[in-house]
């Protein structure tokens, strides 16, 4: 399958007449709904107007991706549309776009639906096509784009279909204590340790939390408070838990995964490993992070 086996005429809405990110989305439902790709409109407008997503793909400041999984899609639809002006998040004027492309799918249909997305984000890094969805002056310019309408949709779901990007990384040097605020600041269990250069030196958990600042010997004081065992430096000194470097207690025996590795190929390995969370690399450097709970939400959730 190619995108432009997604796309017609009916579907593309060029110049895209919406001051805001939701406008344009509820147009683009309507040329769904005209084209016959959807088969309960009620609830598309009801999905839209209560439940906007929170994890609208962006695509580098190319476009913005809004998706859903319901079963008011009739079949894996696309729509696209080119404003005039930029458009922005409404929380957020720095992240802006003109392109902005609406996918939808039953909800049975994760994998095609993960698929699609990942070809259309494919085809919006191409600087070309970008250029000329910006030219365009209606539908059969966009169509006339070989550039997107050649672009396959992948056969499978990979690891960059699902993975979070702009992961979080900490310092090797950074104090425990500090990485802890962090941690629990972003809400996170896990977090890659990366050089300056990205490049994953280990993984540090909630586990390594537990194991050296929750006391392991605890006394409990008149005041309430808890007070820890102290660990020695090579020198005999005693050091306080939350001074001790990172490198110091993370796991430096990271598995990693490529971005084109199937999310089957992974699902099998967490299992296998019992491991449920991977930094993602490219030639060594961290480009993103992947949890069981991504692949969960991504394929199971609606």
């Amino acid at each position: 399958m190619r995108l432009r086996e997604l796309l017609d005429a009916g579907r593309i809405i060029v110049p895209l007449r919406a001051r805001k990110l939701r406008d344009a989305t509820r147009q683009l439902a309507q040329a769904l709904v005209r084209a016959g790709a959807v088969a309960d409109e009620a609830r598309l407008v009801e999905i839209l107007k209560s439940e906007w997503p929170e994890d609208i793909v962006s695509v580098s400041g190319r476009a913005f991706l809004p998706h859903f999984r319901t079963d008011a899609a009739r079949e894996l639809a696309v729509a696209l549309g080119v404003a005039a002006q930029p458009l922005c998040r409404a929380n957020d004027p720095n992240r802006c776009a003109r392109v902005v492309v609406l996918v939808i799918a039953p909800t049975r249909d994760a994998s095609t639906y993960l698929r699609a997305m990942s070809a259309v984000a494919q085809a919006l890094a191409s600087d070309e096509v970008l250029d000329g969805l910006h030219r365009a002056t209606g539908p059969a310019d966009v169509l006339a784009l070989s550039g997107l309408g050649e672009t396959a949709v992948p056969s499978e779901v990979t690891v960059r279909d699902v993975m979070t990007t702009g992961a979080l990384a900490l310092p090797p040097q950074m104090k425990l204590r500090e990485a802890a605020d962090v941690m629990l600041g972003r809400d996170v269990s896990a977090v890659p340790v990366t050089t300056q250069d990205g490049v994953v030196v280990g993984l540090l958990t909630d586990r390594h939390l537990l194991r050296y600042l929750l006391p392991q010997t605890v006394q409990q004081l008149g005041t309430g408070q808890m007070r820890a065992m102290k660990r020695r430096t090579a020198k005999g000194s005693p050091v306080d838990p939350g001074d001790v470097p990172v490198r110091d207690v993370m796991d430096r025996s990271v598995l990693c995964l490529a971005e084109d590795q199937s999310v089957a190929d992974v699902a099998a390995l967490m299992l296998s490993k019992e491991v449920d969370r991977f930094p993602v690399t490219r030639d060594g450097a961290l480009v993103g992070f992947l949890t069981r709970g991504d692949i969960v939400r991504k394929l199971l959730g609606s």
